[in-house]
């Protein structure tokens, strides 16, 4: 491998897009070409980027490509994981891995049998420093014994929904967020999970297994529990917050909603909140890419890895098919989902 790791980013959209012009600014790291399933949109972000564009097969075989980073569709993660593993080289993969288990098995399977490549997994808040700093205080102790994790996830409401299938619906793939957390901070197994939802600004997506608003309440074998509110209807524009609660105090991690006293928010509100996730967390995107560097080059262990993106992957596709069915299901089994 080249002293700088030569990197190239397959799928363009926006994610895809925020790494590519990340990397190509990176210490350590040179990016070397993007490729889409689009011709047209590989060769404008390499025009940008003034890098070779390509094919996601090109990418994966090509000799002067030491990683890769993987940023199509949620529902093609898993066997294009698979693929750039094979091909030897290093991965940064967008959360999730997978949108079903055996897919996600296969992926973990396929790491395991190439342990000479890194594997790092696109949780994004494992490296905000706002979200380090509050595990950091977890786990020293600072609210004693961690017993629940109350999460908060909006994404800002936009004209039409997006079609469902190609995520492997919203508590699948944007969610993936909010059980990392929850895992990552209570530092337990998830075992169940039950899902309340709404489709009243986007009634079309109920048919089609999916939601505009969910209450997620997740059970851990340690006894913890968390309760999520995700939705994709915030007039205002991109809210994440959290607390931690212990037996000893709690930790809160806050936006400019949380204030004293009594608060209306509303989409005049707007100025005061970032619009989407990647204002909110850009730093932090900054931040993975360069650990995953780090990792690849042997001077730090890896980020959050395909486990971690096992628990929860395993906790989206259970609680996308516990939104369809009402009722609780247990974690671990690969639920069938209707999705229209």
């Amino acid at each position: 491998m080249s002293s700088v790791l030569r990197i190239g980013v397959a799928g363009l959209g926006g994610m895809g897009r925020v790494h590519a012009r990340n990397a190509a600014q990176l210490k350590g790291a040179r990016l070397v070409a993007v490729a889409s399933t689009r011709p047209e949109q590989a060769a404008a972000a390499a025009a940008e980027l003034g890098v070779g564009g390509s094919t996601y097969d090109e990418l994966f075989a090509a000799e002067d490509v030491d990683a890769v980073i993987l940023a199509a569709r949620s529902v093609d993660h898993a066997v294009h994981a698979c693929a750039v593993l094979e091909a030897g080289k290093h991965l940064f993969l967008e959360k999730p891995g997978a949108t079903s288990v055996a897919g996600h098995a296969a992926v973990r399977a396929t790491a395991a049998a190439h342990p000479e490549c890194v594997v790092q997994v696109g949780y994004h808040r494992r490296f905000d420093a706002r979200w380090r700093e509050a595990q950091r205080r977890v786990a020293e102790g600072a609210i004693g014994r961690p017993l629940l994790v109350l999460g908060v996830a909006r994404d800002v409401r936009t004209p039409e929904p997006e079609d469902p299938r190609p995520t492997g619906g919203f508590l699948v793939d944007m969610a993936s967020h909010d059980y990392d957390a929850a895992c990552w901070f209570l530092g337990q197994e998830p075992i169940e999970v039950f899902v309340a939802r709404q489709a009243s600004v986007y009634p079309e997506l109920e048919t089609m297994g999916d939601l505009d608003n969910a209450a997620v309440t997740v059970r851990f074998d340690g006894g913890g529990i968390a309760a999520l509110h995700v939705s994709r209807t915030c007039p205002w524009g991109h809210e994440v917050r959290v607390e931690v609660v212990g037996d000893e105090g709690s930790i809160f991690v806050g936006n400019a909603g949380s204030r004293e006293g009594v608060t209306v928010m509303r989409r005049a509100d707007g100025a005061t909140f970032p619009q989407d996730y990647r204002e909110l967390f850009a730093d932090a995107y900054v931040a993975e890419l360069a650990a995953f560097v780090a990792a690849c080059t042997g001077k730090r262990p890896a980020g959050p890895g395909v486990d971690d993106d096992r628990r929860a992957v395993a906790v989206g596709v259970a609680a996308r098919a516990s939104a369809v069915l009402a009722r609780p299901l247990e974690v671990g089994p690969d639920w069938p989902w209707s999705s229209g």
